[in-house]
This record gives C-alpha cells, sequence and structure tokens, in this order.
C-alpha cells in the first residue's frame, strides 16, 4: 500500500511540475494559436473564373490553375454578377468570406466582360447602376468578415475608381470589404513568372487594313514618346523570350449597330466609309460610344446596310497590345510583386 501511495504522489508531482514549469508566455502563445486556429476555420476564400476562353486564348485556363495551385475554392460556372452573389449567399455555411477573387476580362473604360444579371448587360457603371437602381440583383447577405477582401483580377480596372466604389456598394452587407484591382495588365502563366503585372500599350487599324509593323511601330513612338521600349521588336514579338522583354498580342474589336427609322425619306445613304463616319459625327449618341472607347474613327473598318427603314452599320478595328511586364527597380531580373495590398502597383478603395 505504501508503494502505490508512493507512486501515485510521484505521478502527481510530476504533472504539477510540469504545469508550473509552463510559463506565462507559453500559456498566452497556445492560446493565442488556438483562437487563430478558430479564426481560420471560421473564414474562407473563394476565386470566381468569370469567363471563359475563346480561340487560342487561355487566360482563364491559366488563371484556373494559379489558384488551384493556392489550394483556393474554384467556382467556374457563374459568368454575372446575380450568380456570383447568389453563390456567395448560398455556399456562406457560417463561414465568412476572407477573400473573394474576380477573374474576368475588361478594361478601365468600357468595363468588364462580367454580366450584370444572367444574359445582362455587361458591367460598366452605367449598368451597374441601372440593375441596382431597378433592384435586378439579390442582395449580399451577412457573409463578410470586418477585413473582407474584395480582389478584381481584370487588367486596368484600378483605373476606374467610380466603377470600383459602385463594386464596393453592390458587396456591402454587415461589413464593407476593401477593394483592390491594378491599373495595369495583369497576366498568368508566363514564361518565367505564373503570374505578373504589365504595363500595356495600345495601336489600332481598321481590321484587315493593317499598315504593316514599321508604321505601326511610329504610331505607338507618336503616342507614347517618353516610353523607353523599341517598339518594332515588341510589335514583332509574340512571347517573352527572356524576363521582361516586351511583347504584343492582336484582338479585334466589333460594333454592330440597328436603326430604325420612321419613314423612308429619313434613311440616310451610307454608301463609303467617308460617309458612315460622317453620318456618325453628325449624330452625338453615335459618336459618343466611339469616343467613349477611347479608339479613333477611322481605325475601324466601316461597312452599312439597308432593310427597309433600317440601317445596320458595323465597324471593326484592329487592337495590337504590347505589354511590357514590370521588374523591380533594384533587381532587372525580378518581376515586382503580385501582392494586392501594395498601393504602388494595386488600386484600394
Amino acid at each position: 500500500m505504501k508503494t502505490r501511495t508512493f507512486k501515485m504522489t510521484a505521478f502527481m508531482g510530476l504533472v504539477l511540475t510540469l504545469f508550473f514549469a509552463c510559463s506565462p508566455e507559453e500559456k498566452k502563445e497556445n492560446l493565442t494559436a488556438i483562437n487563430n486556429e478558430e479564426v481560420a476555420i471560421s473564414k474562407q476564400s473563394v476565386v470566381f473564373i468569370a469567363g471563359y476562353d475563346k480561340g487560342e486564348s487561355t487566360y482563364y485556363k491559366d488563371a484556373k490553375a494559379h489558384f488551384e495551385a493556392q489550394q483556393y475554392t474554384i467556382v467556374d460556372d457563374a459568368f454575372s454578377l446575380q450568380e456570383i452573389i447568389s453563390w456567395l449567399n448560398k455556399n456562406h455555411d457560417g463561414k465568412d468570406f476572407e477573400e473573394i477573387h474576380i477573374v474576368n476580362k475588361g478594361n478601365s473604360k468600357k468595363g468588364l466582360s462580367l454580366e450584370t444579371t444572367i444574359h445582362g448587360e455587361l458591367l460598366s457603371q452605367e449598368a451597374l447602376l441601372n440593375c441596382l437602381k431597378e433592384d435586378k440583383l439579390p442582395k449580399l447577405e451577412n457573409v463578410l468578415a470586418a477585413d473582407s477582401k474584395l480582389v478584381f483580377h481584370t487588367s486596368e480596372l484600378g483605373k476606374n475608381k467610380q466603377l470600383l466604389q459602385v463594386l464596393r456598394q453592390t458587396f456591402t452587407a454587415n461589413h464593407q470589404p476593401k477593394v483592390f484591382a491594378t491599373p495595369h495588365a495583369t497576366v498568368f502563366n508566363g514564361n518565367f513568372q505564373k503570374h505578373y503585372l504589365a504595363k500595356v500599350f495600345y495601336g489600332y487599324y481598321p481590321t484587315a487594313q493593317s499598315p504593316g509593323n514599321v508604321d505601326l511601330s511610329k504610331q505607338f513612338i507618336r503616342k507614347y514618346p517618353l516610353e523607353d521600349i523599341h517598339w518594332l521588336d515588341a510589335i514583332r514579338t509574340k512571347e517573352e523570350g527572356e524576363p521582361g522583354e516586351a511583347f504584343s498580342y492582336k484582338f479585334n474589336i466589333p460594333i454592330r449597330w440597328e436603326i430604325q427609322f420612321p419613314d423612308d425619306e429619313d434613311v440616310p445613304k451610307l454608301s463609303n466609309a467617308n460617309e458612315i463616319m460622317d453620318w456618325i459625327d453628325a449624330n452625338e449618341a453615335y459618336s459618343k460610344r466611339i469616343k467613349d472607347m477611347g479608339i479613333d474613327i477611322e481605325k475601324f473598318r466601316w461597312k452599312a446596310y439597308t432593310s427597309g427603314q433600317k440601317v445596320i452599320i458595323k465597324g471593326k478595328t484592329t487592337v495590337v497590345c504590347v505589354l511590357q511586364p514590370m521588374m523591380q527597380r533594384n533587381n532587372p531580373l525580378s518581376y515586382v510583386r503580385t501582392e494586392f495590398e501594395n498601393q504602388r502597383y494595386y488600386t484600394q478603395l
């Protein structure tokens, strides 16, 4: 009996020794770790791949692979703001959304290629304001944390602060999220860096009427005289041959207008490109559409067709997009970091 008592006393002494050996700092660290783990469990992040690739483009495929490698939850079947908000409401499950990433093509002038509602208008400031005014979008429920972040991976969207402000209001629920977007181009699956930012420059010509690379390079020289880029080489280069090398790609922007006139006498005769451009310049609503795009009217190939009292006007321009990867100033072989909280490279609201 004495032996059992002795063993029990020794065991309790060991337990008490271990207990009192833990310093207050260690106990505090353990509690902090437990609390941090609980907070992490109560939050989640999601990436919406809100578009699909056309032709030879792999932008959305590359973006999906990039975020999958970082273990994000991926949603690739929501192509409108309506579907995104509905998904967030449905999949909250008591876990606040700490980060909401939306990958979508677009630019600072036209907005996003994301639909506002299913089969609705494309997302611009005007279209979104109309949707909110007419109450067409579902309300975001209390799915946000106090420090939630809404990140748009859309080239140059960071230049359009007014649209970002409306998007922030749209995603405001129990908390108002911080919104991030870059004023530069965002590139996925580069030859030397999987995700990086680039300066972007544009040249235009009427589709199927290329002036040739030399004349195109002169257009860039006139438009961007302060940039230290060999434009002719950049236009000829289709992908980075070495880190930081400028390269280019092309795409087309089409226009199609159907205009119904009240009677035959009002139908204009538009038999050539000059007559079409003169008619557009004389009609404020249509000339404003061209000006809002930031492209000279002469850079479109114009055609017009008449059907009764209806006139169909078609225009198409080819865009030559030159990308200059952004490198660190103190290390020209290293890309700038794509940390969306870095205000040097990302707009934050």
